[in-house]
């Protein structure tokens, strides 16, 4: 085989590593942008509860499309589980603890305990947050580090 054909697939791996990182930082910016749109969602979710009492079904589907697209529906209307259950590709376990601990209490007891209950998740959530954003450029480091060097790697073993 010629070098010419050799340095164009030792290119073509590197464009594919590159092309995998950047692909996998979309996906780690991703993970704190749907959870901030949970964060949205629970706040909306908590300021209906406190001034008009809304059935869950209603707050749901009262709320804003963007938030709704934002926390993993797409651009559907779905219910809570629906939603949550299309988020969970982007969300760490604890968040998605959190969430679904979140969903299954809400609609539970009285007005003021619901939002008890609301204060005690956004506070959780945020802390949770607050962590993944610190972790976010390490993560974001490692994610082009270990796509560029497996490209690199696989360009000069089929060298």
């Amino acid at each position: 085989m010629s070098w010419e054909w050799k340095l164009i697939g030792a290119l073509l791996m590197l464009v594919t590593g590159a092309a995998v990182a950047k692909a996998r930082i979309a996906h780690e910016k991703k993970k704190l942008w749907v959870l901030d749109a949970w964060l949205g969602l629970l706040l909306y979710t908590r300021a209906q509860i406190d001034c008009y009492l809304m059935p869950l079904e209603e707050i749901f589907r009262s709320a804003d499309g963007e938030l709704i697209r934002a926390a993993g529906a797409g651009s559907a209307r779905r219910s809570q589980k629906e939603l949550l259950d299309a988020a969970l590709p982007y969300l760490d376990r604890e968040s998605a603890r959190l969430l679904t601990s979140w969903l299954c209490e809400l609609g539970n007891g009285y007005r003021e305990e619901q939002l008890r209950r609301c204060d005690y998740y956004l506070a959780a959530l945020e802390k949770e947050r607050e962590r993944l954003a610190a972790a976010l450029p390490a993560r974001l480091k490692l994610c082009t580090a270990t796509s560029i060097c497996a490209a690199v790697g696989t360009a000069i073993l089929l060298w």
